[in-house]
């Protein structure tokens, strides 16, 4: 579900409003922090990660024209700077996007609240306790993803095939592989699966 006057935030934001820009960061930061942080899992990685992904918004934001929902185009972005970012990782390259963003004349120095909570306060846990993602840690990237779209932010099958690119039937496949390779790892009493159904649609921040 869209919030209030998004579509209008998002017009301003291409038009160069840092204001309406600043608002859209507020909405979907948390969002892509969880998301960030399940993919990664650093926490300081999934910061940097949040940082990247609200630049390249920023930056794409005037090309954007709503070919698809803002939610799952910008949830793309955030996905694919975190597989970027293991590929980076595994080739041992350092990086580090501690400078604050340049939103046009402005230096915005985007960063998660710390207010002293812990992760867990921080990011959402649903169905996953944390042996379930000392497990997930060992999958391989695209595998990850999938169950973490699905059973830690409760995408439907349509929503998980448009923010990675592929079609429903590849989703399923590679959720089902996932799902499978967690089985083997642990106890079945440990983890339910929940159902995803490809006609649900939410409010995934």
């Amino acid at each position: 579900m869209a919030i209030p006057n998004e579509a209008v935030l998002i017009q301003l934001a291409s038009q160069g409003d840092n204001g309406a820009f600043e608002a859209l960061v507020e909405t979907y930061e948390k969002s892509m922090f969880n998301l960030a942080f399940r993919l990664v899992p650093d926490r300081e990685d999934a910061m940097d990660i949040v940082q990247e992904v609200f630049l390249k918004a920023y930056q794409a934001l005037p090309k954007f024209r709503g070919d698809s929902r803002f939610s799952t185009w910008i949830y793309r972005v955030c996905m694919n700077a975190s597989l970027d970012h293991l590929r980076r990782k595994q080739r041992a390259q350092i990086f580090s996007l501690d400078e604050p963003l340049v939103l046009g004349e402005s230096l915005v120095a985007r960063e998660i609240r710390d207010g002293g909570d812990s992760i867990e306060d921080l990011v959402e846990t649903r169905t996953l306790g944390d042996s379930i993602m000392e497990v997930l840690r060992d999958l391989e990237p695209v595998h990850r993803t999938v169950i973490v779209l699905s059973d830690v932010r409760g995408f439907s099958y349509q929503e998980i095939a448009d923010i990675m690119g592929v079609s429903i039937g590849t989703v399923k496949s590679r959720l089902h592989r996932a799902r499978n390779m967690v089985r083997r790892l642990l106890p079945p009493e440990q983890f339910v699966f929940p159902d995803v159904k490809s006609d649900e649609r939410g409010d995934h921040r």
